[in-house]
């Protein structure tokens, strides 16, 4: 009984360690570099020791994404509305928009990772980590339902996906410098501009 209990303490503490290492190496070089081999000469352990603990590396991959996930969540929900918050509905729309590109230049490969990874993995997103993202989208449907009492549930949550995606853009574009990109010092300002006008055609809607 004390063996295998100290065997689950080592494996909870290499899994600590295997993913302190993957969010060291994926912040500071980005999610190419985020192989098994790196990970297991960071931690000092063989590679075969991560698939003990792993499925894949997609598995510590997720791990990692998932605490990106976390930290973004912590960024953006002080200005959901509610008690917390303090804001109105559009100001909150607007702050979670700035929050979020924000977020995204201050850690930009860790917040790259979270997209890229999901077009490169081979196997099914377990659900478990699909409902992280989707919490996120989530404090966008309050907003919008706080604005607008009367929206239908399905309408919120489809005008919330389509708000995501639009700022999601232009912040993509923005940090990649591809063309019609905004330079990164305006992004903020072009994000705020663009959830505003948002808003404007949904009060006229």
């Amino acid at each position: 009984m004390v063996t295998g209990s100290k065997t689950t303490e080592r494996r909870h503490k290499l899994r600590l360690e295997l993913i302190d290492a993957g969010e060291t190496i994926l912040t500071r070089q980005g999610l190419d570099a985020l192989t098994a081999r790196a990970v297991a000469s960071a931690v000092g352990c063989s590679v075969g020791a991560i698939y003990n603990v792993f499925e894949d590396i997609d598995g510590l991959i997720i791990a990692v994404n998932s605490r990106t996930l976390a930290k973004l969540d912590r960024k953006i929900s002080r200005f959901v509305p509610g008690d917390a918050c303090g804001l109105e509905p559009e100001d909150c729309l607007n702050e979670l928009a700035i929050a979020y590109c924000q977020f995204a230049i201050e850690h930009t490969n860790a917040w790259s990772a979270l997209f890229e990874h999901g077009e490169r993995i081979s196997r099914q997103i377990p659900d478990w980590h699909m409902a992280e993202h989707v919490h996120l989208v989530g404090h966008i449907v309050k907003s919008l339902q706080r604005l607008q009492p009367d929206m239908p549930d399905e309408k919120s949550r489809e005008l919330a996906g389509l708000l995501f995606s639009a700022v999601h853009g232009v912040v993509s574009l923005g940090l990649q410098g591809f063309f019609f990109a905004v330079p990164q010092r305006k992004l903020e300002a072009q994000v705020s501009l663009l959830v505003r006008a948002a808003l404007v055609g949904l009060r006229q809607d």
